[in-house]
């Protein structure tokens, strides 16, 4: 059971690697892919054949793109949920899905529940911490009666219609509801990735508990202290 856990994994990150190449418009080469994957040829032609055959491929010698004649508004519709994670909401995501729901006159899917909606300044510090989290670039926030420096943002996550910050502060994580958030000052200081951080805002125990975070890290710190 483990190992086909683990088969199983490994076919979904490679599909999901694969997928947002494609996507960013890349030629990928079946020799070169099954090296970089630890997998055969023939696995990887399975892959475009079967797996991906929804994305409209175009495939030849070995070599696999997306074909050019689609229209770029689905590619980037496509790039744009993988990215934010929300692929997995929808089943069998393609091309064909997103254009039939671009032509629908109503709204045959609803997400619930949504983050409330946003004011001016919350739009400017959502677009902030997006380009900080882009460029690896640590700023500066200000809270009611708190002035936090030197952030690394990781990422931003929706939670119990809410957005919350995941970040690091001086090597621990730090958590800020986005709502709380009144100035977002960009930074000339670039921070180190730090991987295990970043995977740990994916954990779904992590997510779940974004809510409550602020107050796990006070009861840990009153339990810590002489």
């Amino acid at each position: 059971m483990v190992q086909t856990e683990r088969r199983h994994d490994r076919l979904a990150v490679r599909l999901s690697i694969i997928i947002s190449r494609l996507l960013a418009g890349e030629t990928l080469s079946v020799q070169k892919l099954a090296a970089e994957f630890a997998v055969s040829p023939r696995t990887l032609r399975r892959d475009f054949r079967e797996r991906l055959m929804y994305m409209d491929l175009e495939y030849h010698n070995g070599i696999c793109r997306l074909r050019s004649g689609g229209t770029q508004r689905e590619l980037d519709i496509l790039m744009f949920v993988h990215r934010s994670g929300l692929a997995d909401l929808f089943p069998g995501l393609d091309r064909r899905l997103v254009s039939t729901l671009l032509e629908s006159e109503a709204s045959p899917c609803l997400v619930w529940p949504v983050p409330s909606g946003s004011s001016p300044a919350l739009a400017l510090s959502f677009y902030r911490l997006i380009k900080a989290i882009t460029a690896r670039q640590q700023v500066g926030l200000q809270t009611e009666g708190q002035r936090t420096e030197y952030l690394s943002p990781y990422r931003l996550v929706a939670q119990e219609g809410a957005w919350y910050l995941v970040a690091e502060h001086n090597g621990q994580p730090a958590v800020f509801r986005l709502d709380d958030i009144q100035v977002v000052q960009p930074t000339a200081e670039t921070f180190r990735w730090n991987e295990q951080l970043y995977r740990l805002s994916e954990n779904p125990g992590f997510v779940r508990a974004l809510p409550h975070f602020r107050c796990i890290r006070q009861s840990l710190d009153v339990l810590s202290s002489p």
